[in-house]
């Protein structure tokens, strides 16, 4: 999310330093997948398994895209795919592992902020 931000903060900076119509495609998609991630961060504050896997296909979504855009444009190279999408991939690695299916799969357990346990705790 943190990435996508920033990614939509140099978009909009190049739109309105160059005011280019071919950015605007671009701005729509870094805006649209900045929205669907904190939609999905906002929606889903627990460690169920569905949102590791929501995780995993808005990331696998965006390097599918990726890979769309450069065959539209015969541009694909894997140094192209690659580059390009190299945190997506950084992202979807470690999801993939089993300890994260173990995090995903265990509740979280809520503690009162007085309890006994919550003062073990911290």
């Amino acid at each position: 999310m943190a990435f996508g931000l920033v990614a939509l903060a140099i978009t909009l900076a190049g739109f309105f330093s160059t005011f280019d119509a071919g950015i605007l495609p671009v701005l729509v998609y870094v805006a649209g997948t900045v929205a669907l991630l904190g939609w999905l961060l906002g929606r889903w504050s627990s460690r169920r398994k569905y949102v590791r896997w929501a995780i995993i296909s808005v990331h696998l979504l965006q390097i599918g895209v990726t890979v769309l855009d450069l065959v539209l444009f015969s541009t694909v190279t894997w140094d192209a795919v690659l580059g390009s999408r190299l945190l997506t991939l950084v992202v979807i690695v470690p999801l993939l592992l089993s300890s994260a299916g173990r995090w995903f799969s265990e509740s979280r357990r809520v503690t009162p902020a007085g309890s006994a346990d919550a003062l073990t705790e911290a």
